[in-house]
């Protein structure tokens, strides 16, 4: 068990491929499951978190999320009365899109095609707003980190919310050139993040550093 000054770390995981082939479809409320590619890349990851102390796991209520948790709570044996699920951790949705490829959006939407493709879109024909998803998630990750304010907190979720969540707890924000291309979060990727201040201090002025960032084995 790690001393009360040794740091706490949050890992964040964006599930593997699907049956959908992420890949290259816009999948967001779409409830589809992992593939076999999928759960090898999950379970390529399962090294990664060895010797790690009590973990608090949170995923994505979608399968294809808490499937890939679940393959890293039973590896590791971890308590699953510390495993839960936050519905705010969902993907955005593509509204009309959903499931379609980038070629097939161009086709049926072009004109909003050609607006995101400038980065001045907000929201997908009938989805949701980027905006208010960038708050959705960043009020999740605030208050899974001022929750489990000691030990080591996984998530796993998506593109999307794992990539707002580095957003949120390392300031950063989106490129004002095209929001969608300034951090890199691939399929069964793994980013970690490392608190220095440890349990003192106001949760939300806790300094939040960079140890691994769309890590792929």
């Amino acid at each position: 068990m790690r001393g009360a000054t040794e740091p706490r770390r949050i890992w964040l995981v964006r599930h593997g491929e699907t049956e959908g082939q992420s890949s290259i479809r816009f999948h967001g409320h779409n409830d589809v499951l992992l593939s076999d590619l999928g759960r090898a890349q999950i379970r390529a990851l399962i090294p990664l978190f060895s010797g790690l102390p009590t973990v608090r796991v949170v995923h994505s209520p979608l399968q294809r999320a808490a499937e890939s948790a679940h393959v890293l709570v039973k590896a590791h044996g971890w308590d699953r009365a510390r495993v839960a699920v936050d519905e705010r951790l969902r993907e955005i949705s593509f509204g009309l899109c959903e499931g379609l490829t980038a070629e097939e959006i161009a086709v049926a939407h072009p004109e909003f095609w050609a607006q995101h493709q400038r980065g001045e879109a907000d929201a997908f024909p009938g989805g949701e707003s980027r905006r208010l998803f960038g708050a959705r998630v960043a009020a999740a990750i605030h208050e899974l980190c001022d929750r489990h304010a000691s030990g080591d907190l996984v998530v796993v979720a998506h593109r999307g919310t794992v990539r707002h969540s580095l957003r949120t707890l390392l300031g950063v924000p989106a490129t004002h050139e095209d929001p969608r291309k300034d951090l890199r979060v691939r399929l069964g990727s793994l980013s970690v993040l490392r608190d220095d201040d440890g349990p003192s201090g106001p949760p939300r002025d806790r300094r939040w550093h960079v140890e691994l960032i769309d890590f792929v084995p």
